[in-house]
């Protein structure tokens, strides 16, 4: 009880220690303070003005007050807290209570018992102790109180010193007057002895409160109170006391002398001196080393230490008369030497005493010496050390030695001759000194210290000499056979004589140092301790050489001596092995397997015992990470795997039976375990990292099994506590990524076929049968290696299991071996035995980490199991969670599995979501933040549902029979599930997890008998969801979400007088005061877009809303931001947020919905006036002619970034729309008020939605508004007609707005949002047929609007369609689940006339594009008679200009070209074909031509460089010339590009010998453009073409070089590399957007040719991050996102430079390639194309980029891979693992993508050698030499639409695969997308028809659009490319061609 309260003080103090001052005076310090009386302050001796006064004899009447325990223990607890106090107001309170005690602290009484630890030996000493070195604290922590602690010690030492002095002379004077009157003086004496003591060691420990000079007059002080008097009566004293048989006060004081005794301190005179010189030492130690470093180090450690912090640590430090000290030392020594009259009646133990003050006395003259050596010699002090070394009795003890040894290390450091003589002498003394251990190693330890100051052949010769001391008696000395040492080869000896000549040999005559074991001595002593010097020597030095010399010298004399010197040899070199190289320890280590090996077999336990120390020190000393832990760990396993092999040598004695092995494995157990367990951390994954760690560790428990070690036999269960450790810590015996593999290695395992025979077989299939009895049938028929693996598994999982874990099971089902047949049904019954043997351990009940919350974990992992890709872990996982709930029902019960199996549901849910949410592309890894659960999804979506729904079911049979148990607390879980949500994506307030939670909290457990009564009725049913919801509510509003916080400062401040219920109306006048403060900063933040967290404005807002939910006055300010901020921030989540808000608000206090309503509105228009979101110009989506276009790979994040941009635009409007209609649904024949709300509302919005922008993702939110205002316009009441006529003619206008722009697909790959938007439109419909009656009639001037209404029908039947077709481009019959009956049949010909002439009316872009959309024969001229009749209607519309003119100069038009000279312009590549012949050069559509190009950036005209220089074979008027002129001024890249390519179109055949027409032209234009140049120009242009002529050149100077060999051309190439000199800002024609900072010289590589010399070459070439097109960049600004910033990256490009070979070809093919990019991006369709670049710079010369990562198809036959099936195997591993489902899906995109273009652009010679892989899967095409309308030899070998093989789709998993059927898919919708801009693609072909290529025929145009079949609709097309698809599968002529090419080229297939 009194420890308790003892420590409940101490505690209680500390913490109250830091208080805050108005605390700290009502606190528990002040109580404490009250605790110890405070009336002893009256008698402090501190006067008013704080001087000090002598103690007076109110003092000692005050002393003599006796302190009972309680006072006492609260007094500690005081001084305890003091050095924690940083407060000054606690520290004055506290420093006068404590000071009150201190000064009378020698003589005060007490009042026995006083029975406490802390009052230990005797109470005085601690409590002065205590006191002195609290008061010090204070003082030193508190500069303001320093002065009043100075003081009261002052006092102590001052009334102890007059004390002293009395007694002292009062001593036995009046023996014979009274017992009492002699034993009062002798208790005082003594009893200031202890005071004394517990002072001094206070004041050694707090020194530094003194200043040097203060401290030096303590010192002088103390030493003239403690007398030689003093002293004399001291010990008399004492003596009495011992003596004594009578007197109580004498026994209780015999009995304090005792327990010092006991304690190791006897009480006496000797004890106080000892006291004293640690102040003394304490004193003159600060006077050199800081006070935080003495305090990690003794003074002697720090000035030995490497970095010692030495210096005067005060700056008046020199002005100290260090002499006082170093007499006072000097003086110590010389009384201990001579002896004194107390001294001669010390005892034994106070010789010890003395030892300790020579020692203090030793370390203080040395630190004198190192500030003064005038003051203090060191030569005296080093004969008073070197007489201390010859004296034996001295240096025997342990501290005086260690004080003597390190002191002259000190001294050797500056003083040679001191180091040379320690040199000699230590030696000596270690060998023949009779030291201990430690005195040894301390002596070892400093001779190390001092040889470091000698050469390194000091070092070597001490160590020789102290081995010699090893030699044999008679044996002798050699200090040249080091070879013989097992750590020095011949490799390793040679190594070391370089590197410092260590062995080198002296002169013959032994050591310099001559030591020997003396006659007498115990030789195995003297060799012990030379061995631990040698040890410590070499440990200390920590050099490699120093370290093998060493252990070279030791390692030699094993086996010379005897058997306890060479365990010693053993067990010490493992010190040094930590420190030695890696050879050799791994030689030490071989060593030790070998002292073991032959210890076994010699039966000798102390050999074996040592072999066993040496590595568990190794095991507990290296630590992860280093070099030398990763040795020892590889050779402890490789140790137990390579027990029983058969390759031991022939010669020696003992073979290496399976005993001897075991009894070997035995022996490397526990050191393994002990490394294993103290570097265990939770993740692995650094020891998988090592190499060979996994089958090394694997391999070593299949031998440990096949020698022996298993559950049930003899070695398993006596090194069951390693085994388990070591299972614990080990990989499961199959890894994770077994997957990766398609055969299991089981069989091809060595290790598993140790041992077999049928002995051993049948011996080990009994054990099996043991412990798996329900398997005994599949274990009779399983071979040797089967049965081991299965046994070892059992033995690793139940010992693991019994450590606490028994999930690892699982991964060994990845094995495909391990899934089926009696091995998978035996380790189903290993896994179910693991579960049962952890569960058992779990039952007991007995160790706390397997109590419920651990089994929950194991859950949780059992649950991420149930979800795994691969079927059969997900059934053993299944099978696991069953058994451990059904034992362990708890473990549901708690937090981590509970919401790891709402998690889980919820990923499930999200993974099969995703095929509907982002098509063609799947996420394989899901992670949980909240449930703390990771899973991997397969990609077969099939696959993910099944184990979606086998999980819910298991989860809802496991939630329910907890539930019977626990309903309670069950589901408490759920609601705190419940309240923690965020809604963290698109579809994330839907979460499967939450709706599963919720349904479980609603179900009635079968176990209420009450509920469970209740008779259910028909279809009703009944559950307790009422309750679950209302406790819910209550836990939320003390969790508060969305309400006010009691305890809220800022908005709802409590005054601290009156009641709360008379402050409420103040309280909420001031919370409205505050938040409309508050709020209108906020808005304010907002509006000048400064960020503001969704956090900060929830919170906010929530606030606001719940004080409109409870005021009744209309707080118009409060709704003005209410609304406001959420418009401000204007994104999805700030809507979201204030539409739950605005309903809150609305439904809980009804007075603020028309005010709120009113607002919403206001902010509306206000979004429509400033065009944000749906309204903002700059959401438009160009066409991909229109933007810049890209020679780069397919960007997928691209396409995701438009994505996310635009719907974060166009949502915020879609969501309030959404609330606007919900909401006037519900309130239509409400307020009229209202409804003039909403007719405002969308009269205004529905103007503006007619001049919108129609993005793709932006129909969902147009037609939400439109079927709004028909709902409105539905219900409107007591509107007149006029009105009402008006109301629908703005709603169809606005409807048709939508299709006035181009036939748009999806963005992205949405599923839902298409299949939301055809229902909506399907909606529309349905809504424009109900208000049919309405302007039906024709009324004066306003005519009927059926015919609008009926061509909105026809747009939006259409416009279905298509999204339809595009939704199901394979799955017709699923077509009715969106459609209705009625729009099911195409629309006649007369309807579509009728509808095209209104379209005309309505806006003549809608006849245009109604024209485009429908493939009616009549509609086109119908619609062009129109332009033609009304030309100026259409001036804003390109495409109506384009359908005008058509592909040629039309014979009927005539004025209408004047109107070019306003008409919009048209994009580039339709711009540069009005330069053709076929428009007559007409001036007006050549202006227009020359305006059109101007109005293009010249980013994206650079794209059609080709075309542009070939419209100047028809520039009569120079106005391509002048065009190119100007555009080259903006742009030198440009200007670049036109010259290449206008030389490379100069001549038509490869040698430049036939010119072609238009060279004379590309003359001129090139001497224009050349002219044109600026100075700064021309030097870059020269730069740059004089740096690729060079390249180029290289290939010229290549050709003689021809019919040499490879490594000849290659040195050529290299050598003419080196000559180029890489001038700034050059760059590669083929890579115009990154300049060239360097070329990899020796990357040069001659390519395969006949009679041409092209090579290879790779270039460092920096780029800028690529910024966005035109649409990602209008779409940041309108985000109001910034720009990022410019970054730039380097990356190598090879590159091929060819001469003598027309790339214009490729050229075009390349063009067209990225043109289908752009196309595909246009619609974020995801198929993959990579148009890398080829640039034509001459006649028959180009640079061709070589694809980065890629094989050719061709070289993977080269490879002996026999399929392309089998290529994704081997390199991504099976069908199974992730790596292969992602290759393979991006097999399928560029599959897709390559096989449309191919039909498109009739690409042929599609040989094995033309197809690439990259690294990533994806399939790529090069050379393109035939492609339109030529073959390969002029016969059509390939007559299929494009190649399709069988090994193509062997890797997309067959024709009836899920990756087949999205291969079919992406193949139509590319198709799809393309068509709608096929004449676009014909422009850039048909300006190249006159060319000169050889791909061109006169029908090839019409070819080109054949296969558009453009005359088809999007069903039909659809199911033409279907049919396409059928016909290239396997296509006969594909299979002859290839093996055509086989036969002719040798190229396999």
């Amino acid at each position: 009880m009194r420890t308790l309260r003892r420590d409940a003080l101490a505690k209680l103090a500390i913490l109250s220690a830091n208080s805050p001052p108005a605390v700290a005076k009502q606190g528990d310090i002040s109580r404490l303070c009250k605790r110890c009386p405070g009336t002893r302050s009256k008698f402090n001796g501190v006067s008013s003005n704080g001087r000090t006064s002598r103690p007076s004899m109110a003092t000692a009447a005050a002393a003599r007050v006796p302190m009972s325990l309680p006072e006492i223990e609260a007094l500690l607890a005081l001084c305890k807290a003091a050095p924690h106090v940083t407060n000054i107001e606690i520290a004055a309170q506290l420093l006068p209570q404590l000071t009150s005690y201190l000064p009378e602290s020698h003589f005060q009484s007490l009042i026995p018992p006083l029975n406490s630890p802390d009052l230990e030996p005797s109470p005085w000493e601690p409590l002065t102790r205590n006191l002195t070195a609290a008061v010090l604290s204070l003082g030193y922590n508190h500069p303001s109180l320093r002065q009043h602690a100075q003081s009261s010690l002052q006092r102590y030492v001052t009334s102890w010193a007059d004390a002293a002095e009395t007694l002292s002379q009062e001593q036995l004077e009046d023996e014979e007057e009274g017992e009492d009157l002699v034993t009062e003086p002798i208790a005082r004496i003594v009893k200031m002895a202890v005071s004394l003591l517990g002072f001094l060691s206070a004041a050694s420990a707090n020194a530094r409160f003194w200043s040097p000079l203060d401290r030096l007059k303590l010192i002088r002080i103390l030493r003239d109170a403690v007398s030689e008097k003093y002293m004399i009566a001291l010990e008399t004293s004492l003596s009495i006391i011992r003596n004594s048989r009578k007197g109580e006060i004498l026994a209780i004081w015999k009995g304090y002398s005792k327990r010092y005794a006991v304690s190791g301190r006897p009480l006496g005179a000797m004890l106080l001196r000892q006291a004293f010189m640690q102040l003394v030492v304490s004193c003159s130690s600060l006077l050199i080393a800081p006070w935080e470093a003495l305090q990690k180090q003794d003074i002697l450690e720090l000035l030995l230490s490497d970095k010692p912090e030495v210096g005067l640590d005060d700056e008046h430090a020199s002005d100290i008369p260090i002499e006082s000290l170093a007499a006072i030392a000097a003086d110590e020594l010389r009384l201990l030497d001579e002896g004194s009259d107390y001294l001669q009646l010390a005892s034994a133990y106070q010789q010890r005493l003395a030892s300790a003050v020579k020692a203090d006395a030793l370390k203080c003259f040395l630190c004198c010496s190192i500030i003064d050596e005038d003051i203090a010699d060191s030569d005296a002090l080093i004969s008073w050390l070197e007489a201390i070394m010859a004296n034996s009795v001295q240096i025997a003890d342990e501290y005086l030695a260690s004080v003597v040894f390190k002191s002259m290390a000190v001294l050797a450091r500056t003083s040679p001759a001191v180091a040379s003589n320690m040199g000699r002498t230590l030696p000596r003394i270690i060998v023949h000194g009779g030291l201990d251990s430690r005195t040894t190693s301390v002596a070892a330890e400093c001779l190390a210290s001092v040889l470091k100051r000698l050469p390194q052949d000091a070092v070597i010769t001490t160590l020789y000499s102290l081995g010699n001391v090893l030699s044999a008696p008679g044996a002798v000395p050699d200090r040249t056979t080091m070879n013989g040492s097992p750590l020095l080869d011949t490799s390793a000896n040679s190594k070391l004589k370089q590197n410092g000549d260590v062995y080198q040999e002296f002169p013959n005559g032994g050591s310099v140092i001559s030591l020997g074991a003396r006659e007498g001595e115990e030789s195995s002593l003297v060799h012990i301790t030379t061995i631990e010097a040698i040890v410590c020597i070499a440990y200390n030095c920590r050099e490699d050489k120093i370290v093998a010399l060493a252990l070279s010298m030791l390692i030699q004399k094993i086996g010379r001596l005897s058997l306890e010197v060479d365990a010693k040899i053993i067990t010490e070199t493992s010190i040094l092995a930590a420190q030695s190289a890696p050879n050799d320890l791994r030689t030490l280590l071989r060593l030790y397997s070998k002292l073991c090996h032959d210890a076994i077999v010699g039966d000798n336990s102390i050999i074996l015992d040592a072999v066993m120390l040496a590595r568990l020190h190794l095991a507990q000393t290296l630590k992860r990470g280093s070099d030398s832990f990763e040795i020892f760990l590889l050779h402890l396993l490789d140790a137990v795997v390579s027990q029983g092999d058969a390759h031991e040598p022939v010669h020696q004695q003992h073979s290496a039976d399976v005993e001897l092995a075991a009894q070997e494995i035995a022996q490397l157990l526990q050191p393994l375990a002990t490394l294993t367990m103290l570097n265990a951390i939770p993740e692995t994954e650094d020891d998988v990292e090592i190499e060979g760690f996994v089958n090394l560790q694997r391999d070593a428990w299949f031998n440990a099994v096949v020698h022996g070690f298993s559950s049930t036999s003899a070695l398993g269960r006596r090194y069951r506590r390693e085994l388990q450790v070591l299972a614990q810590y080990s990989e499961p015996l199959i890894t994770e990524d077994r997957t990766d593999q398609l055969e299991s290695d089981i069989e091809l395992n060595t290790t598993l076929r140790r041992g077999k025979n049928d002995m051993n077989t049948a011996k080990y299939r009994k054990h099996l049968i043991e412990v798996l009895p329900s398997c005994e049938g599949d274990i009779k028929v399983l071979s040797y290696s089967e049965v081991i693996f299965l046994t070892t598994a059992h033995l690793v999982e139940s010992l693991r299991a019994d450590s606490g874990d028994c999930t690892k099971v699982l991964t060994y089902f990845l094995d495909p071996r391990l899934k089926s047949g009696s091995m998978g049904n035996c380790m189903h019954a290993i896994a179910k035995a693991a579960v049962a043997t952890y569960l058992s351990r779990t039952l007991t009940g007995r160790t706390q980490s397997f109590t419920s919350p651990y089994v929950a974990q194991q859950l949780a992992t059992f649950f991420a199991g149930s979800c795994h890709r691969i079927r059969d872990v997900q059934r053993v996982a299944v099978t696991c969670a069953d058994l451990v709930i059904t034992q362990i029902p708890s473990s549901l019960c708690q937090r981590s599995s509970l919401f790891a199996l709402f998690e889980l549901l919820t990923m499930m849910w999200t993974g099969c979501l995703e095929q509907e949410t982002d098509e063609y592309e799947w996420k394989s890894t899901y992670h949980s933040e909240r449930g703390n659960v990771t899973i991997e999804l397969s990609d077969d979506y099939d696959f993910r549902r099944a184990t979606l729904g086998n999980f819910h079911k298991w989860a809802k049979i496991w939630m329910l029979r907890v539930l019977d148990i626990a309903p309670l607390d069950i589901k408490g879980i759920i609601q705190t599930y419940l309240s923690e949500f965020n809604d963290d994506g698109a579809y994330g307030h839907i979460s499967l997890g939450r709706s599963f939670a919720l349904e479980m909290g609603g179900v009635i457990p079968s176990t209420d008998q009450r509920l469970g009564a209740i008779e259910s009725q028909p279809g009703v049913n009944i559950n307790t969801a009422s309750d679950f919801v209302a406790q819910y509510t209550t836990r939320q509003e003390y969790r508060f979400v969305g309400g006010i916080r009691d305890d809220d400062q800022e908005w709802v401040q409590f005054s601290p007088e009156g009641e709360p219920l008379m402050k409420h109306k103040a309280r909420i006048d001031k919370s409205i005061e505050d938040s409309n403060i508050l709020l209108t900063d906020m808005e304010n933040r907002t509006l000048n877009h400064k960020h503001v967290s969704i956090a900060e404005l929830r919170d906010v807002l929530r606030r606001a809303g719940a004080l409109l939910c409870s005021t009744s006055k209309d707080q118009g300010a409060i709704v003005h931001h209410l609304v406001g901020i959420p418009f401000a921030v204007f994104s999805k989540q700030s809507i979201k947020l204030g539409i739950s808000l605005w309903m809150g608000v609305i439904k809980e206090n009804a007075r603020m919905e028309s005010r709120i309503l009113v607002e919403i509105a206001e902010n509306w228009e206000s979004t429509v006036r400033k065009q944000r979101g749906l309204f903002d110009k700059r959401l438009h989506h160009y066409d991909p002619f229109w933007i810049k276009q890209e020679f780069a790979p397919s960007d997928k994040e691209l396409i995701m970034k438009r994505q996310k941009l635009a719907y974060d635009l166009i949502a915020p409007h879609l969501r309030v729309c959404q609330f606007l209609s919900s909401h006037f649904n519900a309130t239509r024949l409400g307020s009229p008020s209202i409804q003039k709300i909403y007719y405002r509302l969308i009269n205004i919005t529905l103007d503006a939605l007619i001049g919108s922008q129609c993005h793709p993702l932006s129909r969902e939110a147009h037609f939400n508004i439109v079927l709004l205002g028909l709902r409105i316009l539905r219900f409107s009441t007591g509107l007149e007609s006029a009105i009402l006529w008006r109301f629908k003619d703005r709603i169809l206008s606005a409807a048709l707005a939508w299709f006035a722009s181009a036939p748009r697909w999806s963005f992205g790959g949405n599923r839902l949002q298409i299949k939301a938007e055809t229902h909506l439109l399907q909606d529309v419909s349905l809504a424009l047929d109900k208000i049919e009656h309405v302007g039906q009639q024709t009324i004066a001037s306003r005519k009927a609007l059926q015919p609008k209404a009926d061509l909105l029908s026809l747009l939006l039947a259409n416009e279905q369609t298509r999204l339809m077709v595009w939704l199901f481009p394979l799955s017709y019959e699923k077509k009715h689940h969106f459609t209705s009956g009625h729009n099911a049949k195409p629309p006649s010909e007369l309807a579509l006339s009728a509808g095209l002439k209104t379209a005309w009316s309505e806006n003549p872009a809608l006849a245009v594009q109604f024209a485009c959309r429908f493939q009616s024969p009549s509609l086109i001229p119908d619609a062009r008679f129109l332009l033609l009749n009304f030309p100026e209607k259409a001036l804003g519309d390109p495409d109506a200009l384009e359908l005008m003119l058509g592909s040629a100069l039309p014979g009927d038009i005539s004025f209408q070209l004047k109107y070019l000279l306003y008409w919009a312009p048209v994009n580039p590549i339709t711009a540069v074909t009005y330069f053709l012949p076929a428009y007559k050069n007409h001036p007006f559509i050549i202006q227009y031509a020359m305006r059109a190009l101007d109005s293009h950036s010249v980013d994206v005209t650079f794209f059609y460089v080709p075309q542009i220089v070939q419209t100047l074979r028809y520039d009569v008027l120079g106005y391509v010339e002048r065009y190119i002129v100007e555009a080259a001024k903006f742009s030198q890249l440009f200007a670049h590009q036109i010259i290449w390519n206008m030389k490379a179109n100069a001549f038509k055949d490869e040698d430049s010998k036939i010119p072609d027409p238009v060279k004379p032209t590309l003359d001129k234009v090139m001497i224009s453009l050349l002219s044109s140049f600026s100075k700064e120009e021309e030097a870059f242009y020269n730069r740059e073409f004089t740096f690729f002529d060079e390249v180029t050149n290289i290939s010229g100077k290549l050709k003689p070089y021809i019919k040499r060999s490879k490594p000849e051309k290659k040195q050529k190439i290299e050598e003419e590399l080196r000559k180029i000199e890489v001038e700034v800002g050059v760059y590669l024609p083929s890579n115009p957007e990154g300049v060239v900072v360097g070329i990899d010289r020796k990357s040069g590589k001659p390519l395969q040719s006949h009679a041409k010399a092209p090579y290879m070459a790779t270039f460092r070439i920096k780029k800028e991050q690529a910024s966005g097109d035109e649409n990602e960049q209008e779409l940041m600004k309108a985000s109001h996102k910034r720009e990022e910033k410019k970054q730039f990256y380097e990356v190598w490009q090879s590159a091929i430079f060819k001469v003598g070979d027309d790339c214009r070809q490729d050229v075009l093919a390349l063009q067209m390639i990225a043109a289908f990019r752009g196309i595909f991006h246009s619609v974020g369709l995801d198929v993959y194309v990579f148009p890398y670049r080829v640039t034509a710079t001459a006649p028959g010369c180009g640079v061709i980029d070589v694809l980065p990562n890629s094989i050719s198809r061709d070289m993977l036959g080269r490879e002996a891979v026999n399929g392309l099936y089998d290529y994704f195997i081997s390199k991504y591993g099976g069908e199974d693992s992730i790596r292969f489902q992602e290759a393979r899906n991006n097999f399928v995109k560029s599959m897709a993508a390559y096989s449309v273009i191919s039909f498109l652009l009739q690409f042929k010679d599609r040989h094995n050698g033309n197809i690439m892989i990259d690294d990533a899967g994806h399939i790529l095409h090069i050379d393109f030499g035939f492609c339109f309308d030529i073959v390969p030899g002029g016969v059509k070998f390939e007559r299929a639409p494009f190649k399709l093989t069988t090994e193509m789709v062997a890797v997309m998993g067959g024709t009836t695969a899920q990756a087949y059927q999205w291969f079919e898919e992406l193949c139509i919708k590319a198709y799809l997308a393309s068509r709608q801009h096929s004449e676009h693609l014909m422009h850039i072909v048909m300006l190249m028809l006159d060319s000169g290529l050889p791909c061109f025929k006169p029908q090839t145009i019409a070819n080109f659009k054949s296969r558009f079949v453009l005359e088809r609709s999007e069903r039909e097309a659809a199911d033409y490319m279907r049919d396409l698809i059928k016909k290239s599968f396997d296509n006969y002529s594909t299979r002859i061609y290839d093996q055509f090419q086989l036969a002719t080229n040798g190229i396999p297939y």
